[in-house]
């Protein structure tokens, strides 16, 4: 009996150890799979290209992002926006109307805005956060000041003008150079669209 008890024992010494053994190998291996999958992480993040960017259009100035698959999406989308509508194209003063224009202007405000909504914040890092506020500064310090300036006094007085009878037989572009500070708006929606046109170029290196 002595020796039966003795073997008994010794086979639940070693299914304890063996249990410990078991616990001691599944923490290594967690702890080696979390390490891989930090090292992988880290080294697949390097292959994505810092893009060093100078935007002149609200004075952001020298800016670096690093391109991931969610920057590149959304500043591909936000290109073809601009390079599709007329704030991506140097202003001609003998072709372009300047409602147009400020109609194109004002509608890619609301494009951007459902675009920046598609960022899922859960998702967000220091690059993607620089993108949205770069969109963001752009169009509330780039294109607003223009806008709050000149539409509003230049869509009145050219919605009265096309109504009247001495400016029939003259074309959009004939009667908006009637406006009495048609050279100042000019030069400061030639600016702005300047900048914006910069502004797609550099964006474009995100795409």
């Amino acid at each position: 009996m002595d020796i039966l008890n003795y073997l008994h024992s010794i086979s639940i010494i070693v299914t304890l150890d063996n249990v410990i053994v078991c616990i001691w190998l599944i923490i290594l291996a967690t702890i080696l799979v979390y390490l891989i999958y930090k090292v992988f992480k880290y080294f697949f993040r390097k292959k994505f290209k810092i893009v060093h960017m100078n935007i002149s259009i609200a004075n952001i100035g020298n800016i670096s992002i690093e391109k991931n698959k969610d920057i590149s999406r959304i500043a591909h989308k936000a290109w073809v926006e601009i390079m599709t509508r007329k704030v991506g194209l140097l202003f001609e003063e003998d072709k372009d109307v300047i409602v147009e224009v400020y109609n194109s202007w004002y509608s890619l405000f609301g494009i951007i805005r459902d675009l920046l909504k598609e960022i899922e914040p859960r998702k967000k890092d220091k690059d993607l956060e620089k993108l949205e506020n770069i969109l963001i500064k752009t169009l509330n310090f780039g294109l607003r000041p223009h806008l709050t300036k000149w539409q509003a006094k230049y869509r009145r007085w050219y919605n009265q003008e096309i109504e009247k009878e001495v400016n029939s037989q003259l074309s959009p572009q004939e009667i908006q150079k009637k406006y009495k500070r048609y050279n100042e708006l000019i030069t400061d929606l030639k600016e702005t669209n300047k900048q914006m046109v910069q502004f797609a170029e550099e964006l474009k290196k995100l795409v």
